[in-house]
């Protein structure tokens, strides 16, 4: 038996996203952690601007934008996570709400400022 410790750096980045993928949730915690954090924002403005940053197959997006009115950037490195969140958004009807963009946190193509709430949940 293998006992040696691995980092996910050490494994295949694809085969790691296809194990992800398959998943409801790649982030710890669930629906009531979410609704906890999310019951920090001020939410008595307008419509909230929402960067979600490694948002994987969106089950945190789907909370959010369920929950308060407001207008989320899902974003994630790999595109098979943004198929899964834009299959998620589009079942439970948010289109709307939600737009999906692959892209590297490392990397954000967005203005300073743009978002009123920058989320990342995992």
């Amino acid at each position: 038996m293998n006992t040696e410790n691995k980092l996910i750096v050490d494994f295949d980045f694809q085969l790691v996203i296809n194990f992800f993928a398959g998943i409801s949730s790649q982030g710890p915690g669930g629906e009531k952690e979410t609704l906890k954090a999310l019951s920090f924002l001020d939410n008595t403005s307008s419509k909230l601007k929402i960067a979600d940053l490694g948002c994987g197959t969106g089950k945190q997006t789907e909370i959010i934008a369920s929950n308060i009115d407001c207008e989320i950037t899902a974003v994630d490195i790999a595109p098979k996570m943004i198929e899964g969140l834009n299959k998620r958004i589009k079942k439970k009807n948010l289109t709307n709400k939600v737009k999906g963009l692959v892209a590297s946190m490392c990397e954000l193509p967005f203005k300073k400022n743009e978002f009123d709430v920058i989320w990342a949940e995992g």
